[in-house]
């Protein structure tokens, strides 16, 4: 079943015809199942367990050793690393079919409108704990746009963006744990934007005031549910002082093969 948060109420199964969501962004429940998210899971776990047992030492360095192969990244402030640590090609092929069957592949290669491509070093697995659960240097995702991946704000100062600023990029965001109510989420603004916000227009203050709270989501969801989005539509960690559970995902990074940012051009990149 999907859900779109701008078309109240509305609902469509997986065997819909021309399924689209104008708003840019949609919820597909049930795109992966649990015998596949046990496996992967148990694999996930066992790293995070060892690069937990590493910060608790305080010992950065240990922890960056657990992780990484030469090509691979660990990200401590945000309990992240790229999806080749615990995935093989083998497992990222499985995942790509299960969501090429579904309702999900079809509409990422809509919005997309190209063969497409799945960036490697921007696909990561993610930890995000219940506030009394954080370990060293750890925390939640601020205000942002997944489409100013890269961008060098610092070298536009007063603004006026290029227009290639905003990459055309889809988010595939798949829960491994139930998530946005007794463990962290994500909260989304569901009105599209024409271009990427400046930094300062992205604290907390400044995007409750731009946009009603009719405009705010916090999707609730159950493993192997998954959110697509836009890079345009703004973002961040939904969090509370009263989740008590931690929450692990999949995040998948989606372009156009024939028109990859030439701020990605290191990335590397494969077939959908």
């Amino acid at each position: 079943m999907i859900t779109s948060p701008n078309l109240p109420g509305h609902r469509m199964t997986e065997t819909s015809p021309g399924c689209r969501d104008p708003g840019g962004i949609i919820l597909c429940r049930s795109v992966l199942d649990y015998p596949q998210l046990a496996a992967w899971a148990l694999r996930i776990d066992a790293q995070y367990q060892a690069l937990n047992e590493a910060r608790q030492s305080e010992d950065a360095a240990a922890a960056n050793l657990l992780v990484i192969a030469a090509s691979e990244r660990y990200v401590p402030t945000a309990s992240s690393f790229t999806i080749g640590v615990v995935l093989s090609d083998e497992d990222l092929s499985a995942l790509f079919s299960e969501i090429n069957a579904k309702t999900a592949g079809a509409w990422i290669r809509d919005q997309l409108r190209n063969r497409v491509v799945c960036d490697l070093d921007q696909t990561w697995v993610r930890r995000q704990y219940a506030p009394k659960h954080y370990p060293p240097l750890h925390a939640p995702h601020g205000w942002h746009q997944d489409g100013a991946l890269k961008f060098d704000f610092r070298s536009f100062p007063y603004g006026n963006f290029p227009s290639d600023a905003l990459l055309p990029i889809v988010t595939c965001w798949i829960a491994l744990d139930p998530c946005g109510a007794e463990a962290p989420g994500l909260e989304l603004v569901t009105r599209r934007l024409d271009g990427l916000l400046a930094p300062a227009e992205l604290t907390d203050e400044s995007v409750r005031t731009r946009f009603t709270s009719q405009e705010f989501w916090c999707p609730v969801m159950e493993p192997g549910d998954a959110l697509l989005f836009r890079g345009d539509i703004l973002h961040r960690t939904h969090v509370t002082a009263a989740m008590t559970k931690d929450r692990t995902s999949i995040e998948l990074r989606f372009f156009p093969a024939n028109d990859l940012p030439p701020r990605l051009h290191e990335d590397r990149f494969t077939p959908f």
